[in-house]
């Protein structure tokens, strides 16, 4: 019985010791290692091209008009239902007269990005929205649009998230003749 104590408090001492030394060498090892700080408001961190952050409005790059239509289709999947918008009617295209984003109940789902038809809503690469007022937070057009512009844009628009989303596309036949099976052709076996 006296060998079975010491023997137990050796085994026990070893896994501590080992336990220690492996804590100490994970110390150690972060001890000397460069620093990971990004120092933040000096230098602005590179985001991927896949990350989304803030919402925002566009216009289209050549006729410098708003995307948004007005169908309302953003507004209607909102699973919180932050968006707002009034639709213009107009002649060449319909235009939203009002536009409302109450950021601060965002839940950054991106299916308004998924279902806008003409890419007027996108997602941007900063999150730097920062505020101790809430009413700050609650975005109208004129807003979302200076988003737009005052940030870059993710990859991730409407169009190229459908297209990564659907099945894959078959790929088209040749346009050649197909060729003659040799045996059915009377050729050597």
């Amino acid at each position: 019985m006296s060998d079975a104590q010491p023997r137990g408090f050796l085994s026990e001492t070893g896994l501590l010791v080992r336990a220690v030394y492996r804590a100490m060498r994970v110390t150690f090892i972060n001890f000397v290692r460069k620093p990971v700080t990004v120092h933040y408001p000096d230098r602005p961190r590179v985001y991927p091209d896949r990350y989304r952050g803030l919402l925002a409005l566009t216009y289209h790059p050549e006729t410098k008009e708003e995307n948004c239509i007005g169908c309302r289709l953003c507004e209607f999947i909102c699973p919180p239902a932050v968006i707002k918008v009034e639709m213009l009617k107009g002649k060449p295209r319909n235009y939203a007269k009002t536009f409302t984003l109450e950021l601060y109940a965002c839940e950054f789902c991106e299916l308004c990005v998924q279902v806008c038809p003409t890419d007027a809503i996108v997602m941007m690469k900063s999150f730097d929205m920062a505020t101790a007022d809430r009413r700050e937070l609650l975005l109208d057009k004129d807003r979302l649009h200076a988003i737009g512009e005052q940030f870059d844009a993710s990859w991730a628009t409407g169009n190229r998230l459908r297209d990564a989303q659907a099945p894959p596309k078959k790929p088209k036949p040749a346009d050649t003749a197909p060729t003659p099976d040799p045996v059915e052709a009377g050729g050597e076996s």
